[in-house]
């Protein structure tokens, strides 16, 4: 069977696997990328319609938040690609079921007047954290995000040194819920402010310590969603696009079933039809840590301490399903008509739409039935019409409808297998609430083309990398963020092997489309061949030390 020599070998083509071989491939390293399946992308992943030609859907990526000013992007030269990403102004919208609105717009201006309807007191506290707390996002928790790891302790001692730094700390200390009760008076916003930190996926539910200051990092980011023009999978075109021009080569319809250890070091890639992918310099996984450990590598390479660590790493909280999704994909001639409209036209035109939850009380009671394997009765769901900013996406002016709803990936008493049983009925379910909101969308209308639904164990069997539905490829709980992503032993992007590195949605910062875990892990491969870092990554021991 044919055998490949590459400097280095990348298991997996999402979009931290392609962020990495980029900048590996631009240092001038000869990369292979090997993808499983016959597309690269992984969850930024774009697909034709089931049903009716012209239609293309997302089945995980959506929202993507501030990419064209993300380090990366500029780095790689992403602009000369053919990327385009499309910027709506009304960035977020909440109807309420009393006929009045929420508008988050890209303009805070315009946001402020917003709240102001329901509360001038929200209103000018929204403006003063937007612009209070840009700056110390940039400085804490853009520099967190965009560099490995660094022990919780030291970590804590760094930011201790500023008066930043310990504001920081301090918010930090609360957890979500209270931070929305002691920053806004108005149960709408609270609930708005908890719903956007809940479907960025952190934590089982929002009551839980330490979360503050996410709060304060939706108020600041919570207007910057984006879609690329096409759909998610123009970003990993892009990618690919760049690292084939540096020489990258990419093998898809590639399954792997072992990395190749020889004399204690990672030396390549074996596929499951026997082809060799050997690596000179090193080997790196992009894929979730369960496969990565105890699929591709024999137990015999292993500490029995790592082996016990992955075998307890959660997704979704292992049987508590936290961080996973019931999805509603349909075609519409139409895009929705909300009754609210009348108080605030421009929530016809929101990206990013919170539709039934209205109290913080909601909020908190659906996500902990959903934690007891629950589908909730008492549907909130986070609902786009792309369309509205990307016709390309459908044909002669119709419209494409997601809808996601948190859900169990095991239902009680049933198993991941009820989903089989109860999923067009969970569908119609859905799309009635959002037609309570919206009556154009009615079930039993002429506006729907057609619908369809994807369960927990739909994205699962779509994307390996999400086991149990979890879309994060790993819970975001305390015991697995930062340092502790995957697991400590694996803290920075390493394996205890040499020349074998981790990337991908398992390492830290997680997952969502933000490049971090791939542009860190270039960093430390880059350092580890004593090659020069011609990026300017943050550096969190100086830029926290210079603090004031």
């Amino acid at each position: 069977m044919r055998k490949y020599e590459f400097d280095g070998v990348i298991i997996g083509a999402g979009h931290n696997a392609l962020v990495m071989a980029g900048y590996l491939a631009k240092s001038g390293l000869k990369v292979a990328v090997l993808e499983r399946t016959a597309f690269v992308g992984g969850g930024a992943g774009t697909f034709p319609s089931p049903f009716h030609p012209g239609f293309v859907h997302e089945y995980h990526s959506q929202f993507h938040r501030a990419i064209p000013s993300l380090p990366w992007y500029k780095d790689l030269d992403l602009d000369n690609y053919g990327l385009e990403y499309i910027y709506p102004p009304v960035n977020n919208g909440m109807p309420l079921s009393d006929g009045r609105n929420l508008i988050v717009h890209a303009d805070p201006e315009i946001t402020k007047k917003s709240i102001a309807r329901f509360s001038k007191k929200d209103a000018e506290t929204y403006f003063k954290i937007y612009h209070k707390y840009a700056d110390m996002g940039r400085k804490i928790w853009f520099v967190r995000d965009y560099s490995p790891p660094i022990h919780p302790d030291e970590e804590e001692e760094l930011l201790k040194k500023s008066q930043v730094g310990r504001e920081f700390l301090e918010l930090n200390k609360k957890s979500a819920h209270e931070m929305v009760h002691e920053l806004f008076e108005n149960d709408a916003l609270r609930a708005f402010y908890l719903f956007l930190f809940s479907v960025r996926g952190y934590l089982p539910v929002p009551t839980v310590k330490n979360t503050g200051f996410s709060i304060v990092a939706m108020t600041v980011m919570g207007n910057k969603a984006m879609l690329p023009r096409g759909g998610a999978r123009q970003l990993t075109n892009a990618l690919s696009w760049m690292v084939a021009r540096h020489n990258g080569t990419f093998f898809p319809a590639t399954e792997v079933a072992e990395i190749i250890i020889e004399n204690g070091r990672a030396a390549g890639v074996e596929a499951v039809d026997g082809r060799k992918f050997m690596a000179k310099k090193f080997v790196v996984s992009s894929v979730d840590p369960t496969q990565t450990f105890l699929r591709f590598i024999s137990e015999k390479h292993l500490d029995s301490a790592i082996i016990e660590g992955i075998k307890n790493y959660k997704y979704g909280i292992s049987g508590k399903s936290f961080g996973v999704l019931f999805a509603l994909h349909a075609a519409t001639h139409e895009p929705p008509h909300y009754t609210s409209a009348k108080w605030d036209p421009m929530i016809n035109q929101a990206f990013n739409t919170c539709v039934g939850y209205e109290t913080p009380e909601e909020v908190v009671g659906h996500l902990s039935e959903v934690m007891e394997g629950t589908p909730t009765e008492h549907l909130g769901i986070q609902c786009a019409v792309p369309t509205l900013f990307d016709p390309s996406r459908s044909p002669n002016g119709k419209h494409v409808l997601l809808a996601w709803q948190f859900a169990p990936y095991s239902i009680k008493d049933g198993g991941p297998e009820q989903w089989e049983k109860i999923k067009d009925q969970y569908l119609e379910k859905v799309l009635a609430r959002w037609a309570e909101y919206a009556p154009n969308l009615d079930p039993n209308g002429k506006n729907i083309i057609y619908k369809f639904s994807q369960t927990p164990p739909d994205t699962e069997r779509h994307l390996i990398n999400m086991r149990e539905g979890d879309f994060h490829v790993g819970a975001l709980i305390p015991e697995q963020l930062g340092y502790n992503r995957p697991i400590p032993q694996l803290s920075g992007y390493k394996a205890p092997i040499d020349n074998l590195y981790l990337t991908g949605a398992g390492t830290h910062p997680g997952g969502n489309i933000t490049g971090a875990p791939g542009y860190n892990a270039a960093q430390v491969v880059i350092r580890d061949l004593g090659m020069e870092v011609w990026w300017n990554p943050p550096d969190p021991r100086k830029d926290w030390s210079e603090m004031d």
